[in-house]
């Protein structure tokens, strides 16, 4: 059994068929499988990290994003204390549905922690949101970050789940 001192739970929400599985499986296995299933409700994941000399688990909560699942999310909330708002970098929609992710994060866990991912940057030549446009939304939305993946290449997936990790353990340490 390995040895922690935090449990930090981490949701990724965005709408459906952004990549939030793939990124978790990334993460998790390291590995990429073009076609998923819909996630139902929602599918817990673990990993346990080191973050500044503190081992700590990280959980994370797949969270389903199409809106048939609207009214169970919010039980999903509860704990939580960071969330990846997630879209897909070749979907316009998903870029513009991302202020309904963030009310209803806000709503549900009002200390929530939100950091903007934009997925599925290895296909840039299909690209419909600037990079420039998500900085922009993610500081004019209070997250506390942003950054581009791909669940496909790993790129900057490991980054984006550890840096939520950092900030998490930062905000734990200054109130301590």
């Amino acid at each position: 059994m390995t040895s922690y001192k935090y449990t930090f739970k981490i949701l990724l929400l965005g709408d459906g068929a952004v990549g939030k599985t793939s990124l978790v499986q990334r993460f998790i296995h390291n590995k990429f499988q073009a076609g998923y299933l819909m996630t139902i409700g929602m599918e817990p994941y673990s990993r346990f990290e080191t973050i500044k000399d503190t081992r700590v688990c990280l959980q994370l909560w797949d969270i389903a994003g199409q809106d048939r699942f609207a009214s169970m999310r919010q039980i999903f909330f509860k704990g939580s204390l960071g969330a990846l708002v997630t879209y897909d970098i070749t979907r316009r929609q998903s870029f513009e549905n991302l202020q309904t992710w963030i009310k209803e994060a806000q709503t549900e866990s009002p200390r929530i922690m939100l950091m903007l991912v934009g997925n599925k940057n290895d296909l840039g030549d299909l690209r419909d949101v600037s990079t420039e446009e998500g900085k922009k939304f993610a500081e004019e939305s209070g997250c506390i970050g942003f950054i581009e993946t791909s669940a496909k290449t790993g790129d900057n997936v490991a980054d984006a789940f550890l840096a939520m990790g950092e900030q998490i353990l930062s905000s734990i340490e200054a109130r301590d």
